[in-house]
């Protein structure tokens, strides 16, 4: 290859900026571009440093920033990420590929600024600099507008809108880059403001500047609107204003569909498609051509000048992310089948949202459809694709005129059971023998549909299609006005008739549409008001009736009354939690349960107790459906009746979460929304604590979750963040408001009010506090057991507990303790279900605080599956279990039963590892460590050599002859065998309680790297597809996966959304990481000390060519004993040689090891070689480590000591 000649390099091309583009470098006084055949991020790794931008996002290829011309310089470059230059890579050499420039290279980097931070955003958090390689914060010190507009103009987020205090986003760690900067609030970048120079500071950590920006400068909104769909506003002068649509076509609306990154334009709509804007108007006359970055690039008549009113605001429809993805890769029309297929767009002379000439978006062209062949098969799919019912026609010979341009199909071909158009059979893009005089059109239903016994074309039960399933509309207040938009849009004349309660039978399954109140002038039926879509107080057919009553009850609090036999009853307390007060909540239209109160809260009742035992999984829709004793069946009298408290406030809208999204307010028996007009973080404060969801994190406006329809019931909301429901604030009045739904109100909440904090903490693991009463609090280590941390790990969605560590493992907290004596059954789904002792009543100090360690919610796959469990004898089982560690089960008399740990050691370990395919073994874990087992132990007093094949052929003794309770149940952790590595596997996912697989349809590199890093396990090395390591079973969960390589967690990527996918798991996903996590793929490591292996102190073993083998002490020093690290076992305290822990016996591996202390695995140290030494097992080498993964202060105080110069130094984690 070329050798590392240096030479300057730049970024440019279409849509470039200083941090992303096309790559360019100088050579031979000419600029060159660079081939991307195995053009990867390791390679724009390498440019992103060589230009100081941030990381590396993204390696595109195929010339996505344009073309180049003249020279290409570089070809089949090949770097390790590590380099200070392009040219320092491997390359086929200067100048050697003479081809054309359709696949020209480019990079997308971070940029040398991002926001980052507890409850940050793209556009809000703690500002950070890349500088050195290294990401920094920036010191408060004079921080103020000026300083965060530049910040907010670089990462094209708009304008700055606060500067919050840096707590809110949390301290920063590590690096402090720029202190006393001073901007003017006009420069292009942060580094270009004056500083006191890159490190030069006077503040100390947790001083960090912080922003808040209004976010991207351009949004969609309106009735209907979607992220990719909506009337178009732009932000100026502090304010958010519509565009006028004089002249506004395709060409300004593909400008705006790219600026939000929704992919191409398929329609650009006039006339306040998506409803009337208020306030100002802030473009008119715009003229794009289309290339431009942003709207305002575009021609106008200048802000805020204009001739136009409301009625003329323009829209516009995109194609979404989809198009995204096939914009990637244009030259493989082969690939496209594995999306969600081309953009397809209705065009022509009296063309509607769901009727026209049919047209395709291939190679950057709208093109026509031939109609050779065309037909209603073909026609169904498009109208499926576009969300548009069923085919009703499939006109031909440009019965909607005929197109221009390019004819990109012909001869299609369809079932009608495809997901996209170009899925058919056809003869190939821009393939045909056509004109535009036979350009192909289809005629589907709309989103409406007549069914039912006896109806016809234009008389029959309404459906209306939405999210690819067809629903019925409920009949409250249903007239002759609703009915005459259904006519008009089935082109169907007057209506004559409205009939109700199932006139033409009862549908089944979905009911789409309530309290729809037409004018009849909509030209279609979702154009009316209405409550939503799936928001119904409706059923097909009756459900039980319940109330709530008592003294104190409102219509969403009281005790808990049902009907039954014709005679109202109460429901007993037994097992009543906060899943059953959740279903009666959502069964009476009210928002979130917040309390489940017992012992006749809402006073005794009377007459029949009809419910007892309800255990409800918090889903159901009916207090009925839920598992009980039986109505009548009881053990109680009124004094145990139970109640509920549920919230008049509840948070909907799209993308809205248990506490993220819309606010609305039940009053006067409906429920409205909120205006937005002076909304505030103290406003979202008083929601999220209502609704139990801890702190407030954002206040949106400007309907950020969608716009709600029907009542606004309050406006100018002030409250001063106190307050306990937003009812109590300052407001306008009920329904009192100058507002449209466009500003309803939202807030993100930060969620449970649950956190995991302290020293050493992950996302996974760490101490565990609680939000209550406005302050963050911990829990007391009383009792604290796996059941208690079971609880939190689910609440975060990190699957298991591992540990539930006492004694404040990750540190002590401050202030108060919130929880004493917790005792959960681990299937409770918040920890303030638990039985405890009651909030703030505890008789802990911090020292006690409890902690979890969780197993995390994502997951690499080792080896295969197990047999069939009748084909052995034994089986791993337990709390926090894996495929490969667990409690030891065997199958004996037709009983499984646990094993004693009496003299249970890792040569016993070693037989069940190998008997379950599960590698050497690394643990043998003792006194119940994944849980105590029930019923029958089987072995006691195991006495293994290691090479037995089979447990049960060590001495024991006996079946069933025991002296043990289940404490001592014996268990093993294996290294997960059949040739893997924990960094390498199929990648499975944790949701909803179940385990799934990934597709990998579309999985690269970018991905896998998501996958290792949340993993620790290093950068990733592939990402093999195809079930590469044997295929899952059960769910699938994703598929399409979109990551740039940056996010934090693969669920933060694109994707098809939980469940959704169309693979088998021989597609299964998969990814092998440098592993970083353990050691490298070939070796394991572990230490034993004379009372058997331990976690942080012992004699050095490794493990190779599936031997265990000792370490020569020749030259073994501190530096060696570094692999603490290694073990995640702190720095290292004493190197002890002279077979300080004992005598090892079999194979020595290692000699002469010269580690420098800086390496991540002993076998990158310099050594003698494996298997080369000149020793003998009394020369055992050991280690002696902080013991930072279990050992506390005790084990390690008064067990090592030093002496250096007559001085005692004795080394302790205290």
């Amino acid at each position: 290859g070329g050798g590392p000649l240096e030479g300057p390099i730049r970024l440019v091309g279409s849509g470039s900026t200083r941090c992303s583009g096309r790559v360019e470098i100088y050579h031979n006084n000419i600029w060159g571009t660079v081939f991307d055949f195995n053009w990867d991020l390791n390679d724009a790794e390498v440019v992103c440093r060589q230009l100081n931008c941030g990381p590396a996002l993204q390696a595109p290829r195929f010339s996505y920033f344009g073309a180049g011309t003249g020279q290409i310089w570089l070809y089949n470059v090949a770097c390790s990420g590590s380099e200070s230059s392009l040219t320092e890579c491997q390359n086929s050499g200067w100048g050697t590929y003479i081809y054309g420039h359709g696949n020209d290279a480019g990079v997308i980097c971070s940029g040398p600024v991002r926001l980052t931070g507890s409850g940050s955003t793209r556009c809000s958090g703690r500002v950070e600099v890349y500088y050195n390689n290294i990401w920094g914060t920036v010191c408060v010190d004079g921080w103020d507008l000026n300083d965060a507009a530049v910040v907010c103009r670089e990462l094209n987020c708009g304008t700055a809108v606060k500067t919050p205090q840096s707590a809110q986003f949390g301290p920063g760690t590590g690096q402090i880059w720029l202190d006393n900067v001073t901007c003017s609030g006009n420069e292009s970048s942060l580094t270009e403001c004056k500083h006191s120079g890159f490190g030069i500071k006077k503040c100390e950590r947790g001083q960090s500047a912080t922003v808040i920006c209004s976010g991207v400068p351009i949004l969609l909104a309106g009735s209907g609107s979607t992220r990719c769909s909506g009337r178009v506003e732009v932000y100026h002068n502090n304010s958010w204003g519509t565009v006028c649509d004089d002249g506004w076509d395709l060409n300004d609306a593909e400008v705006v569909c790219r600026e939000l990154n929704c992919g191409s334009a398929l329609q650009a709509p006039q006339l306040a498609y998506f409803g009337e804007g208020t306030g100002q108007i802030w473009l008119d006359d715009v003229v794009c051509s289309g290339s431009e970055s942003s709207l305002t690039q575009c021609q106008h008549s200048g802000f805020g000048s204009h001739n136009c009113v409301h009625g003329e605001d323009a829209g516009v429809i995109c194609s979404g992310e989809k198009t995204f993805l096939v914009l990637y890769v244009p030259i493989f029309s082969v690939f496209w089948g594995e999306f969600s297929g081309v953009p397809i767009r209705l065009g022509g002379s009296g063309s509607t949202r769901c009727s026209g000439r049919v047209e395709v978006y291939h190679n950057n062209i709208w093109g026509t459809v031939c109609d050779d062949g065309w037909d209603l098969n073909d026609a169904e799919v498009v109208c499926r694709e576009l969300n548009c019912g069923s085919a009703l026609q499939a006109p031909r010979s440009a019965y909607f005129g005929a197109g221009t341009g390019q004819i990109w199909l012909d001869d299609v071909v369809c079932s009608g059971s495809e997901s996209s158009l170009t899925q058919c059979q056809h003869s190939g893009f821009g393939s045909h023998n056509c004109v535009h005089g036979e350009d192909a059109g289809v005629i589907c239903s709309g989103e409406k549909t007549l069914a039912g016994p006896e109806s016809t074309q234009c008389s029959g039960r309404v459906e209306v299609y939405h999210n690819n399933i067809w629903g019925t509309v409920c009949d409250d207040g249903w007239d002759l006005n609703d009915a005459e938009v259904v006519c008009r849009e089935l082109k169907c004349g007057p209506a004559l008739l409205a009939p109700q309660n199932a006139y033409f039978g009862q549908g089944t399954g979905q009911i789409w549409l309530d309290e729809v109140t037409c004018s009849g002038n909509e030209n279609f039926l979702t154009g009316c008001q209405f409550s939503g879509f799936g928001a119904h107080n409706c059923k097909h057919s009756a459900d039980a009736d319940i109330i709530l009553a008592g003294s104190g009850s409102t219509r969403c609090s009281g005790r808990v009354e049902v009907y039954h036999n014709n005679t109202w009853g109460t429901v007993c307390d037994d097992g009543w939690d906060l899943k059953d007060a959740q279903v009666v909540c959502r069964q009476l239209n009210c928002g979130p349960a917040l309390e489940a109160p017992r012992m006749a809260y809402f006073g005794a009742g009377s007459g029949q107790i009809w419910l007892d035992n309800v255990t409800c999984s918090g889903n159901e829709s009916s207090l009925a459906q839920c598992s009980n004793s039986g109505f009548g069946v009881h053990r109680c009298n009124h004094s145990e009746d139970a109640g509920v408290i549920c919230s008049a406030t509840r948070l909907a809208g799209s993308g809205s979460t248990r506490c993220s999204g819309r606010v609305e307010i039940y009053h006067n028996n409906i429920w409205g929304t909120v205006c937005g007009d002076g909304w505030d973080l103290n406003d979202a404060e008083v929601v999220c604590r209502e609704l139990n969801c801890g702190p407030a994190l954002e206040a949106p406006r400007m309907a950020y979750f969608g716009a709600g329809s029907g009542q606004i019931w309050l406006d100018n909301v002030t409250c001063s963040g106190n307050e306990s429901s937003l009812t109590e604030c300052q407001h306008s009045g009920w329904g009192t408001n100058n507002c449209a739904h466009d500003q309803d109100a939202g807030v993100i909440c930060s969620g449970f009010p649950i956190r995991l904090v302290g020293s050493g903490l992950t996302t996974c693991s760490g101490r565990v506090e609680i939000y209550h009463n406005n302050i963050w609090g911990t829990v007391c280590g009383n009792s604290w057991d796996l059941n208690d941390a079971q609880v939190v790990c689910r609440q975060f969605n990190c699957w298991t507990a591992l540990e539930a560590p006492q004694n404040a493992h990750f540190g002590a907290g401050t202030g108060e303790i919130w929880l004493d004596e917790v005792a959960c059954s681990g299937n409770e789904s918040f920890l303030t279900e638990c039985q405890r002792s009651g909030f703030g009543v505890h008789d802990c100090d911090h020292s006690k605080d409890a902690s979890v360690i969780c197993s995390g919610e994502i997951y690499i796959f080792f080896g295969h599956p197990q047999d069939d469990t009748s084909s052995v004898d034994i089986r791993l089982a337990g709390s926090g279990l894996t495929q490969c560690s667990g409690r030891v089960e065997i199958y004996h008399n037709n009983i499984w039963g646990t094993v004693c740990d009496d003299r249970w050691d890792l040569n016993a370990a070693e037989v069940v590892c190998r008997q379950l395919n599960c590698g050497p073994a690394l643990e043998a874990p003792q006194n119940a460590f994944f849980g105590e087992g029930t019923g029958e132990i089987w072995l006691d007093d195991v006495i293994c050599s290691g090479s037995e094949d089979f447990l049960t052929d060590c001495p024991n003794s006996g079946f069933g002859n025991h002296d043990c309770d289940h404490s001592e149940d014996a268990s093993v952790i294996c290294s997960a065998g059949s040739g893997l590595t924990q960094c390498s596997g199929r990648v499975e996912i944790y949701h909803n309680n179940l385990w799934g697989t990934i597709c990998g349809d579309g999985w690269d590199l970018n991905d896998a790297e998501v996958v290792c890093r949340q993993l620790n396990c290093g950068p990733a090395l592939g990402a093999p597809q195809m079930a590469y390591f044997g295929a899952g079973s059960g769910q699938i969960w994703l598929d399409n996966v979109g990551c740039s390589g940056s996010e934090s967690s693969l669920t933060e990527c694109q994707n098809s959304g939980w469940g959704t996918n169309t693979c088998a798991h021989d597609q299964d996903a998969g990814v092998i990481c440098t592993g970083e996590k353990l050691l490298d793929a070939f070796s394991y490591i572990r230490l034993i000390s004379r009372s058997g292996l331990t976690q942080c102190s012992g004699r050095v073993e490794i493990y190779h060519n599936n031997i265990w083998g000792t370490i020569c002490g020749d030259g073994w020093d501190l530096n060696d004993a570094e692999v603490c690290r290694q073990l995640n076992c702190g720095p290292a305290l004493g190197a002890p040689q002279m077979a300080y822990f004992g005598a090892g016996s079999g194979q020595i591996w290692l000699d002469n090891v010269g580690c420098s202390g800086s390496e991540s695995s002993l076998t990158e140290c310099q050594n003698s070689g494996w298997g080369t030494n000149t020793c003998a097992h009394d020369q055992d080498a050991g280690v002696i480590c902080t013991g930072e993964k279990l050992l506390d202060a005790e084990d390690i105080l008064g067990h090592y000591v030093f002496v250096s110069h007559a001085r005692v130094i004795c080394r302790t984690t205290l």
